[in-house]
């Protein structure tokens, strides 16, 4: 292995560490992504009730949000009574992004479309398909993601899932179609080759994560043809 390989897998494991540092406990994870979806400040108080949690257990999940960067505080004026002003936290716009060293992705992705094309008692694509169902399914279950959200929501949360897997995504919605485009892919060259197993694949897991939200749906993938080009995964409710 070279020393440059080396270093990116060592970078990557930090960076796995720190988000599994920051948001592997439930609580705080399931504080987080409260705070992010409102985008509206609360206090340590507010937080301990919501979440029926002592409020120095809400203070220390809220300053270990904080200390990654996750949360900042703001104060909230101290009012007529003239007492200390109270810290509020707000949601940052940090973004939870771990990117696989390249090289990984690429080998990763080459070996399973070789695998796939030498089962011959099924179609590859389909098998990348349900290969992806199975894993969006695990995804979503891990993730704890909400039933009860909107199409446009739920497809977001599943936009937002892709992009922890290390794809980069610009997320727009136009009822009752839903989708988003990905400006980067990170099975790289081994899509542009293999687009019907790689995308079937993509389609997969996407679905698998709907599914599990309560949503039967289509997805199609428009892949690109270049590097640096954007593929577009359009969500729809059957007809």
């Amino acid at each position: 292995m070279s020393s440059a390989v080396a270093v990116t897998e060592r970078r990557f494991d930090e960076m796995v560490s720190d988000v599994t540092s920051s948001l592997g406990d439930a609580t705080r994870r399931a504080i987080y992504l409260a705070l992010r979806e409102s985008e509206k400040a609360t206090s340590v108080a507010d937080t301990a009730e919501v979440f029926d949690v002592h409020p120095n257990v809400a203070r220390y999940h809220l300053d270990h949000l904080v200390k990654a960067g996750y949360l900042r505080v703001e104060r909230a004026s101290a009012g007529s009574s003239g007492g200390r002003p109270a810290h509020l936290y707000v949601a940052t716009d940090l973004e939870i992004h771990i990117d696989l060293p390249p090289e990984s992705f690429e080998l990763l992705a080459r070996l399973l479309t070789r695998v796939l094309q030498r089962v011959a008692t099924v179609d590859a694509a389909e098998l990348a398909f349900e290969v992806g169902l199975a894993q969006g399914g695990e995804l979503a279950a891990a993730l704890d993601l909400s039933h009860d959200a909107d199409l446009a929501a739920k497809t977001r949360a599943a936009a937002e899932t892709m992009q922890g897997l290390g794809f980069s995504i610009d997320i727009g919605f136009d009822s009752p179609e839903c989708g988003y485009q990905t400006t980067h892919c990170p099975f790289g060259k081994v899509a542009l080759e293999n687009p019907r197993i790689v995308c079937a694949l993509d389609r997969g897991v996407v679905a698998g994560l709907l599914r599990a939200m309560n949503e039967t749906v289509e997805v199609t993938v428009a892949p690109h043809t270049r590097i640096g080009e954007p593929c577009t995964t359009l969500v729809t409710i059957p007809s």
